[in-house]
């Protein structure tokens, strides 16, 4: 409880952003976002020197206690004998319980193939995962490994209590495999007491009519990569002759569109290659398409040459265009902004992505465990699933170093609470790029900073 005779000091943690009278202040471990003014700016930096509230009532006239409370509240005014990051690790104890009881899962991968028929370059899957070949036929899941996977889903999210189920397919191309992907929608579809939602990603070259319909039997959410317009995209996303794709995935995106089950969205993956290729015309080509989300990333697993600004520009330059045609567009750049200004530990907990939140498991061909479908770290079997959830499993130990607060790498950044690490993949392709995650650090900054100002312009 807030007291007059306290000692309170700004948070070590506090950030500032803004001018011309108007501000967000946030907490860099709890985020905790405060739109304000100069004269709260002001008074908050009145605890750089430890005071009172008895003694700030001395320096302003009128009542003060609810600013100054609303300030404790947010953390960015804190008893001077208080250690922020043990108050963050505190919470982390109790979700940590949640994520070993196995309540967070409800997002249930399948790697129906880890093959694919096309040859793209810069696939993350390929680039940090080792396997054996593009199209080995072993690298497909077999129906009794998606049946065994499903079950073991569903019975810890029965025993959590939990009736919701999204199940996602994926890993390289998976319409390579549809024999098992169509059993798992039918297998699926038996279970009564599950409600299941599905999401493909593919890159609908291997799709026909009849495959189409059976996909809009289940309403299956289906999203694609589409590099640009023909000349970007066909500079590297390409088949495994080389060949450029642009025009195969727009046939199936009609084809799809024509029997009422338009594709969910796409996204687009900026490198070297493409970059000075990728302008407002792909987000006229996503309106024509009919999509209401557009997604562009840089490169995940590799580090680009082209510097910071240019990336941050291009961003900026896209989303206010996606904004104006009423397009939602987003990246993992969005996402240390999105948990800024929309989660804290302090009332939900929140990790990068879903995965890292307890949420997701994937079930691989040969029935090992990982976190998300491009990882490549283990952290179990789905012939031993309970031991996943002990405290001193791999799955465990990998989820609790991820938390905000938990990468020592992180300590001290300016988003550290919100970015959390950013994607472990890109931190496991970076033993191969010892520029990647820095690079990767300096975008996630960059790109927030200019968000927030984007906010307080309100763009």
């Amino acid at each position: 409880m807030m007291t007059k005779e306290t000692l309170y000091k700004k948070s070590d943690y506090v950030r500032v952003l803004g001018d011309d009278d108007r501000f967000l202040i946030y907490h860099s471990l709890f985020n905790n976002p405060l739109e304000t003014n100069s004269t709260i700016v002001e008074m908050m930096e009145m605890f750089s020197t430890p005071m009172t509230i008895g003694k700030l009532s001395e320096l302003y006239e009128g009542d003060l206690e609810e600013v100054v409370s609303r300030l404790v509240n947010l953390h960015l005014i804190v008893p001077i004998d208080q250690d922020e990051r043990a108050v963050l690790s505190s919470l982390h104890q109790g979700f940590m319980k949640e994520v070993q009881a196995g309540e967070k899962l409800s997002r249930l991968e399948l790697a129906i193939s880890n093959a694919c028929n096309f040859g793209c370059q810069h696939c993350m899957h390929f680039l940090n995962n080792e396997v054996p070949s593009r199209i080995d036929p072993s690298m497909h899941m077999s129906a009794e490994t998606a049946k065994q996977s499903i079950d073991t889903f569903v019975a810890q999210v029965r025993k959590s209590g939990n009736n919701s189920v999204r199940v996602h397919f994926g890993n390289g191309e998976p319409l390579m495999n549809w024999a098992t992907l169509i059993f798992a929608l039918e297998y699926c579809d038996s279970i009564t007491d599950i409600s299941f939602s599905y999401a493909i990603n593919t890159n609908l070259s291997l799709l026909d009519e009849k495959k189409a319909e059976l996909l809009k039997k289940y309403n299956v959410k289906i999203s694609t990569s589409l590099d640009g317009l023909k000349e970007a995209n066909d500079s590297i996303r390409v088949d495994q002759r080389g060949r450029g794709t642009f025009d195969i995935i727009m046939s199936k995106i009609q084809l799809l569109k024509s029997i009422g089950h338009p594709i969910d969205g796409f996204t687009v993956t900026v490198t070297d290659k493409n970059f000075h290729l990728i302008d407002e015309s792909v987000i006229d080509l996503a309106k024509e398409i009919g999509v209401k989300d557009m997604t562009m990333d840089f490169d995940l697993v590799r580090s680009i040459g082209i510097t910071t600004e240019s990336c941050v520009e291009k961003i900026l330059l896209l989303r206010r265009y996606a904004h104006q045609k009423g397009l939602n567009f987003y990246g993992t750049w969005e996402t240390p902004y999105r948990n800024l200004m929309s989660n804290s530990w302090l009332d939900t907990p929140h990790a990068f992505c879903p995965a890292m939140e307890g949420k997701t498991l994937e079930f691989n061909v040969d029935g090992s465990l990982k976190t998300c479908g491009h990882t490549n770290t283990i952290v179990g079997s789905s012939n031993k699933f309970e031991d996943c959830f002990t405290p001193d499993s791999k799955y465990s130990q990998l989820i609790e170093s991820r938390l905000p607060g938990n990468n020592d790498f992180c300590k001290g950044c300016e988003i550290e609470g919100s970015c959390a690490g950013q994607c472990h993949v890109t931190l496991e392709s970076s033993r191969n790029d010892n520029q990647l995650v820095g690079k990767m650090c300096q975008l996630m900054i960059a790109a927030t900073r200019s968000l927030i100002h984007e906010y307080l312009e309100g763009r």
